[in-house]
């Protein structure tokens, strides 16, 4: 995943075999990486999308999301949570949601 984030944009499997055994004694198959790519794709981490005879990959959407608020309760943990929470307090709706978020956590 950290290859493909690091590109910041599409990425084919061979640029990411490339980045990765750039940085390894033991390089990886072009395959084992296509393997694992193919899998993260269909676990929704990645979208695909079909260039030619083969794909280019990007983070999720939703990924990143995920990224980006690990980030910011990293940098700023309680201050952070404190605005999110006066954000949602004044949304209903928004207030909806985060219980059923939280319900379904619980289990």
């Amino acid at each position: 995943m950290e290859a493909v984030w690091e590109a910041a944009g599409p990425v084919s499997v061979r640029a990411v075999v490339d980045g990765l055994n750039a940085r390894r004694r033991e390089p990886l198959a072009y395959t084992t990486v296509m393997t694992v790519m193919s899998r993260l794709a269909a676990k929704h981490k990645l979208t695909r999308r079909k260039v030619g005879r083969g794909y280019l990959y990007e983070a999720s959407a939703a990924d990143a999301a995920g990224i980006a608020v690990k980030d910011v309760l990293r940098d700023h943990g309680d201050a952070a949570i404190a605005h999110f929470v006066e954000e949602v307090r004044g949304d209903p709706a928004a207030i909806r949601r985060l219980r059923r978020l939280l319900e379904d956590s619980d289990g």
